[in-house]
């Protein structure tokens, strides 16, 4: 591989923060010159999209230690700025965005475009998981990436959205006629709000009359909503008023057994006002395989049909398959089910 190709990779995993130890540097680091160094200074921390939105401190300084230790194990001659600008971010570590738990992440998508999520820095905040896009999320980007005419043109509605990985890759990639993300915990819905109107900034707001949509944006090819939704009342959402929805998205929602009911409920609300005539695709990493086995036969006790699916290998969004096993499902239910 090319120097050129090289950087383009390197700086697609710096982004999104691939962990250190996951990146694949091509021998980059090897035998580079100043002015190489120098471009993937200007690829990664120096990228203008990082200055104005700084992915985590602590993230930035341990990727430049590691090129500093490698060039040092090499005796490969470091450019002045590598170094000045690790001193700059040690002294900085206690920045206004890792002091308030939040920093960004930025993904690379297909057709040249960048999704930019503020994130929260800790797995567990303010009471939720939330706050931060896990592995399933990614796997389900790249599940939508190889079958992407299931999706085009859809009516989608996102079940625990998070912070907004997969509905803002769905809405960017798939041209949905309406995609809906929800959540139900203020701090989310306050994150995933913020992320929609930051990658649709040329979009228009739409007003609504309903309390529980806080973001109502139509984007030419596409509305993208963002409601607070709780599973459990669903029945009072008036989601139907909003969107019927053709598809129906999930990703990291089956973890624990005291979500369950409540999410059988919304699913069974979502499958009633379309005539069963949506379809549930449904990502999860298996961290417990009872705890899934669990959720999947209270949908085959309803008279779901289930379907495993292929997990695309990991391309367009990274992921360590090596730590958890994700699996992929496509639910649906026989139409004449009343």
């Amino acid at each position: 591989m090319n120097t050129e190709d090289a950087l383009l990779l390197v700086r697609k995993n710096f982004l999104c923060c691939t962990p250190i130890n996951q990146i694949d540097w091509h021998g980059l680091l090897d035998d580079i010159s100043w002015e190489h160094q120098e471009q993937l200074l200007d690829a990664t921390v120096n990228n203008p999209l990082v200055v104005q939105y700084p992915v985590r401190v602590a993230y930035q300084v341990a990727f430049l230690k590691h090129i500093i230790h490698h060039l040092n194990k090499m005796n490969v001659e470091q450019h002045d700025q590598l170094y000045e600008k690790y001193c700059n971010l040690l002294s900085s570590q206690s920045g206004i965005d890792d002091q308030a738990g939040f920093s960004f992440k930025h993904y690379e998508i297909p057709g040249n475009d960048v999704i930019t999520l503020k994130e929260s820095s800790s797995f567990i905040s303010e009471g939720t998981t939330g706050l931060c896009s896990w592995q399933a999320s990614k796997a389900l980007c790249e599940f939508v990436t190889n079958n992407l005419e299931e999706f085009r043109g859809k009516n989608i509605l996102e079940l625990g959205s998070g912070v907004g990985l997969t509905g803002i890759f769905m809405a960017k990639y798939c041209e949905p006629s309406m995609i809906v993300l929800s959540d139900c915990h203020n701090s989310v819905i306050n994150t995933l709000r913020q992320n929609v109107e930051l990658n649709f900034p040329k979009g228009t707001r739409v007003d609504t009359d309903n309390p529980l949509i806080s973001c109502l944006i139509d984007n030419i090819d596409s509305i993208v909503a963002v409601m607070d939704l709780d599973w459990s009342y669903i029945n009072a959402s008036n989601l139907n008023q909003l969107i019927e929805p053709d598809i129906l998205v999930g990703a990291d929602i089956v973890y624990d057994h005291a979500l369950f009911q409540p999410l059988l409920t919304a699913v069974n609300y979502i499958f009633a006002i379309t005539n069963n005539r949506c379809k549930f695709v449904l990502s999860c990493t298996e961290r417990n395989q009872d705890t899934l086995n669990d959720f999947l036969e209270m949908l085959v006790s309803t008279k779901y049909c289930i379907n495993e699916e292929t997990v695309c290998p990991s391309k367009h969004f990274q992921w360590d398959s090596s730590s958890a096993k994700i699996r992929i499902f496509s639910v649906t239910r026989d139409w004449s089910f009343q």
